[in-house]
C-alpha cells in the first residue's frame, strides 16, 4: 500500500498519548506517575554513566518531564524500556541535532518520534489509521471528523 504524508497542525497538549510501547510491545504507560491526572510515559534513562528513570508528560507537544537524574539542556540521553531494557533509539536522525531519535510505538502502527537531546523540540507523530488513532488519544470530548 502506498502511504502519503499529510501535515496536520494541532495545538500542544490537545493529543493524549495513552498507550505507548517499546519496540517489543511492553507498555511505557505508567499509571503510578501522572501529569495533569493522566499516566506518564516512563523509560529508563542513561546519562553520563548513570542510570535512572524519566517520566514524560503524555500530552503531545508538552515538553515536561521528571527524572531522578538531572539532565541539563544539551545533554544527550539514552532511553530504554523499563521492562525489557530494549533501546528506544531508531535509525532516523534529528534534522536539527544529527543524533538518532527515539520512538514510542502506538496502537495501529503509529509512532511518536523525538530527539533525545535535552532542550531540542524536534518531534513528530505518525498516525497510520487516523480514525482509530484520534479515537484512542484525542484529549477532548469531540474529535475531528475525518
Amino acid at each position: 500500500m502506498i502511504m502519503e504524508d499529510v501535515i496536520i497542525k494541532v495545538p500542544a497538549g490537545k493529543i493524549l498519548i495513552k498507550n505507548g510501547c517499546c519496540p517489543k510491545g511492553c507498555s511505557l504507560t505508567n499509571p503510578e506517575k501522572t501529569f495533569a491526572g493522566k499516566p506518564a510515559m516512563t523509560a529508563v534513562v542513561r546519562l553520563n554513566g548513570k542510570t535512572g528513570t524519566i517520566h514524560f508528560n503524555p500530552f503531545f507537544g508538552v515538553f515536561e518531564y521528571q527524572s531522578d537524574l538531572d539532565p541539563q539542556d544539551g545533554d544527550l540521553v539514552d532511553l530504554y524500556c523499563p521492562h525489557c531494557e530494549t533501546s528506544l533509539s531508531i535509525q532516523e536522525e534529528c534534522s536539527l541535532c544529527q543524533v538518532p531519535m527515539f520512538a514510542i510505538h502506538l496502537a495501529d502502527g503509529g509512532e511518536l518520534r523525538a530527539c533525545p537531546k535535552v532542550g531540542c523540540r524536534n518531534h513528530h507523530l505518525t498516525i497510520v489509521d487516523l480514525d482509530a488513532q484520534f479515537a484512542a488519544f484525542y484529549n477532548e470530548e469531540r474529535r475531528p471528523k475525518m
